[in-house]
């Protein structure tokens, strides 16, 4: 899969610096890097205006500066070509539409730690871009310090897998990271088959907390199959789990030290904006680690700007 051009939100934040200089300088170094700072100023109520400047000097104003703030930090980076863009508008739409126009290959949004709950500890400009997403987006949490080392994908038999085990196996030789597939067997699934098995046969309802033997050698052939494709040439392994699957996911994760949880979300226009998913949402309320969320691919849009 294409690292080649990441476009990063940035509010100047401690947090959205700190994501912004992971991805340039460790995630997907060598790439290309779109900075991007949204202004979004309120119009005031009508008895309040006397008392501010006119709204277009106080965006002129902002403009400058966050011009300004972004050349600094532009300088620190080191990426061959930085663009930087200052728009307004809100924020999740202006970085939606600009990853559109360079046709970015990874939307980089990062975190604000300090606050509780995962769309504080994201940002509301996390949660819609997320949502909105036609591209991979990379939510940057937790401690960024190397390249990533451990990465640990969740697979299923959605379509979308075979994205994330793409993204997986290139992020593994880029940076000569071990990678583990993980597929969770939902508890949910496993509780409605010994039901239907029950009602079917007149008999008292099986134990399905795990797979019979017969069904774990199915499913070990399957992930084997899927990771011998997938995986190719990358120091991989598999693992199958029973339970929750984001409890299951976070737990992996915090066992094994992985430092990138990678994962797939599928659909399209509003029925993708409407939700993430629930094992999506829940991973990225509990995860320590950032999150690299492939999308179904976009449609190609225009050239991109030259350098």
């Amino acid at each position: 899969m294409p690292l080649d051009r990441i476009v990063v939100g940035v509010d100047f934040s401690a947090p959205s610096v700190a994501a912004a200089t992971w991805a340039a300088t460790r995630f997907a170094s060598g790439a290309e890097v779109v900075l991007v700072h949204a202004l979004w100023i309120p119009e005031p109520p009508a008895f309040l205006r006397a008392r501010y400047p006119a709204r277009d000097t106080l965006i002129a104003t902002a403009r400058d500066g966050a011009d300004r703030r972004l050349r600094e930090m532009s300088q620190s980076l080191g990426a061959t070509r930085i663009w930087l863009e200052v728009r307004e508008g809100k924020a999740a739409e202006v970085i939606a539409t600009v990853a559109a126009e360079y046709q970015a290959d990874v939307i980089v949004v990062g975190t604000h730690g300090e606050r509780s709950g995962v769309w504080g500890r994201l940002g509301s400009t996390a949660e819609h871009v997320a949502r909105q997403a036609q591209r991979p987006v990379l939510l940057a949490t937790g401690t960024l310090a190397g390249a990533p080392r451990k990465l640990l994908a969740a697979v299923d038999d959605a379509a979308i897998t075979h994205g994330v085990l793409d993204w997986t196996r290139d992020l593994a030789r880029r940076h000569g990271a071990e990678a583990t597939a993980l597929h969770v067997v939902s508890s949910a699934v496993l509780g409605t088959l010994g039901a239907l098995v029950a009602i079917v046969s007149g008999t008292p309802e099986p134990d399905f907390s795990t797979l019979d033997p017969a069904s774990r050698d199915e499913a070990n052939q399957w992930m084997q199959r899927l990771t011998s494709s997938g995986f190719d040439g990358v120091n991989a392994h598999m693992e199958i789990a029973y339970g929750e699957p984001a409890q299951q996911i976070l737990a992996t994760a915090a066992r094994l030290g992985s430092d990138l949880i990678v994962m797939g979300r599928e659909g399209s226009g509003a029925a993708r904006e409407a939700a993430l998913g629930s094992v999506v949402h829940d991973v990225l309320r509990g995860t320590r680690c950032p999150v690299l969320m492939v999308a179904t691919p976009a449609a190609p849009s225009s050239s991109p700007p030259s350098a």
